[in-house]
């Protein structure tokens, strides 16, 4: 059974899966999907060519798919947001659309949204994720699985945060953090491996080990970037966690946040 609100405005091409309830005041643009079982308590603005999984549920005043605020936005374009599964998005977060036509901004599944919360244009958002109370993504970042953007924090356009990342609440980021790392600071940078997290997402003693190893040659021991990479490469050859560290600095179009010199006395004991 699907309970829409009389109050609610739903567009007539829009699709709503079975058991959802649109509250009122609701807004469902055109072309609009959303999945089984998914809430929408009241006010929520759904835009124009979005799509929400099931089992999702979305506070009031939220805002999902609505048009970028990418000054390069052509009136009229058709555009993408596409929301995965079981994601809880609280009050006032705004998600925004593609810029350019034919384009997306993406959410996975399970992931955390807390109020105020703010994904621009064409950004990509994996599973798993947490973005605390009036946590920002400028257009085109990527976060990883599992990572973790504290409140109040901003991350500059294009930049990536790897798997299991944690951003410091409060911190500005305008250079790559690297999965399984910790970055706080203004600007921030990588501090020390991210353990619990890793141990929340269900990494063993022997992969955060690995890590953390891996993140002292890179950066602990005074070698050239280049080095320094080759050394943890040959090191840990079977380590797809090492591996990705590696991928990810390889990658890197902005730089990276590297530790600041004064952190490296506190990372020795870790």
């Amino acid at each position: 059974m699907i309970s829409i609100d009389k109050l609610a405005v739903v567009d007539p091409s829009a699709t709503i899966g079975e058991n959802c309830t649109i509250g009122p005041f609701c807004t469902i643009g055109a072309r609009v999907s959303i999945g089984a079982n998914t809430v929408l308590r009241s006010h929520v603005v759904v835009g124009a060519d979005t799509e929400i999984g099931a089992d999702t549920e979305i506070f009031p005043f939220a805002t999902i798919g609505i048009q970028s605020q990418d000054q390069k936005h052509v009136a009229n374009t058709i555009t993408y947001t596409r929301i995965g599964a079981r994601n809880t998005i609280r009050e006032f977060v705004s998600i925004h659309s593609g810029t350019e036509a034919g384009s997306s901004t993406t959410v996975g599944d399970d992931c955390a949204m807390l109020a105020h919360a703010h994904v621009a244009h064409n950004c990509q958002v994996g599973n798993h994720v947490v973005m605390s109370h009036s946590a920002t993504i400028a257009g085109h970042v990527i976060i990883g699985d599992h990572a973790n953007i504290g409140g109040l924090s901003a991350i500059h356009q294009f930049c990536h945060v790897g798997r299991a990342a944690m951003i410091g609440g409060m911190s500005r980021v305008i250079q790559d953090v690297l999965p399984f790392t910790i970055a706080e600071g203004f600007p921030a940078h990588m501090r020390v491996i991210n353990k619990v997290g890793m141990e929340r997402a269900g990494y063993s003693a022997e992969e955060i080990a690995e890590v953390r190893k891996a993140f002292r040659i890179l950066f602990m021991r005074e070698l050239r970037l280049e080095t320094a990479v080759a050394e943890a490469r040959a090191e840990f050859p079977a380590s797809a966690n090492v591996q990705l560290m590696i991928d990810a600095i390889s990658s890197s179009q902005r730089g990276l946040a590297r530790p600041d010199s004064a952190m490296f006395e506190i990372n020795v004991s870790e």
